[in-house]
């Protein structure tokens, strides 16, 4: 068991690197807040390996000893928490989710949901450890009661991080391949003799096929970035792309040259002649449920947004896998820097190697087929392009 220094959002505290954990805490009434029914398309982002093992725990609860050092006996759900939050408040390794529910799946329609107002009661007992939102009674025995939500069972429900950090980058174009920068459509006119577009102005606009549903379409202007290169191979993985705003299309291709109409809804940045549009994607969920990738994942960290060669806590990084690595959103790995070769000064300058340094975490939100985007959620050390991420252990 080693001893670390977690950055947790700007705060510093000691916290332990231990063994794997078997999936545990279970979170009895924390699920009773949901109506009951067959399951949705919600409960597809949790595997049938950690339900699985979130319903084993929930019979036998956790070793004690596996809670984190601090785990409050009663805590109150309040607005503005995470899922991330509380996981960290009562486990040691807060990637782990799913050890927060457990019981009663087939009474739950969307168990990873926590509302404000909530009360989490912490059951010790012959050594085990249970997560409930119901008091204990009885001498600790812990009474469920399922019930059901009215209304929206998705309204209210705190998010797994903090939405305000990754909202920017949830449909703003991040990375196009070299084949979209070729067939991309692009402003080739400003009306008027103009320099640059701002919002409710017009531009013209080649290289967009005819379709019924064209008129009223959203699209998103961008200027292509420096390319980007994995750390270790130089390879171009991608183009990032600076996101200018957004224009929605009046009238679509007309005349010999197929000149299409584009009227700007939203200014960023400046944007003119030259710039490339592609159509609006669809809105990603903003809530992910966080976990380690059941199999072995290594990368590297390729950038830290924003063209700065180095990052911290609450910083978005991008990682050089991406869904053909097996990687998707939701995703957790640890952070690490290589093991380095010093001089021993004590010993005739000897050269040694340094053991490798894991110093944080970050979370998947956003996946592309050769990279990923990512939130550093905890860093006891500044990230620098080159660092290892990998499945944590």
């Amino acid at each position: 068991m080693r001893d670390i220094t977690k950055h947790k959002m700007g705060a510093s505290r000691p916290v332990f690197q231990c063994r794997p954990m078997r999936i545990a805490l279970a979170c009895a009434a924390c699920l009773t807040g949901f109506a009951s029914g067959p399951a949705t398309a919600a409960d597809l982002r949790v595997t049938p390996a950690q339900q699985a093992e979130a319903a084993r725990t929930a019979r036998e609860g956790i070793p004690v000893a596996d809670l984190a050092p601090d785990a409050p006996q009663q805590y109150t759900v309040r607005r503005g928490d995470t899922l991330w939050d509380i996981s960290a408040r009562y486990l040691r390794q807060p990637w782990r989710w799913p050890e927060l529910w457990g019981m009663n799946r087939t009474q739950v329609r969307n168990p990873h949901l926590i509302y404000p107002g909530q009360i989490l009661y912490l059951i010790t007992r012959d050594g085990r450890a249970y997560l409930s939102t119901t008091a204990p009674q009885d001498g600790g025995t812990v009474h469920l009661s399922p019930h059901t939500r009215q209304g929206d069972i998705d309204s209210g429900a705190i998010p797994s991080i903090a939405p305000q950090d990754i909202e920017p980058f949830l449909t703003q174009p991040l990375v196009v391949a070299q084949s979209q920068l070729d067939t991309s459509a692009r402003i080739v006119a400003l009306p008027e003799s103009r320099v640059y577009l701002g919002h409710g102005e017009q531009a013209y606009v080649r290289g967009i096929a005819d379709s019924p549903t064209l008129v009223g379409s959203e699209w998103q202007i961008y200027r292509p970035l420096k390319p980007l290169r994995d750390p270790a191979t130089r390879e171009v993985l991608g183009y990032e792309a600076e996101y200018l705003g957004n224009g929605r299309m009046v009238r679509g291709p007309q005349g010999p040259d197929a000149v299409s109409t584009v009227q700007v809804v939203s200014s960023r940045q400046e944007m003119g002649v030259g710039n490339l549009m592609m159509p609006q994607p669809p809105r990603s969920a903003s809530s992910y449920m966080p976990h380690a990738p059941e199999a072995t994942i290594t990368g590297l960290v390729a950038g830290v947004y924003g063209g700065v060669r180095y990052g911290g806590a609450r910083q978005v990084v991008v990682l050089n896998v991406g869904s053909q690595a097996g990687v998707e959103n939701g995703h957790v790995l640890q952070l690490s820097r290589a093991s380095a070769r010093v001089k021993d000064r004590t010993e005739g300058n000897r050269v040694i190697t340094l053991p490798e340094e894991r110093y944080g975490l970050v979370f998947v939100f956003r996946v592309f087929d050769r990279v990923s985007y990512a939130l550093v959620t905890d860093a006891s050390n500044i990230v620098n392009v080159g660092d290892a991420v990998s499945t944590p252990n």
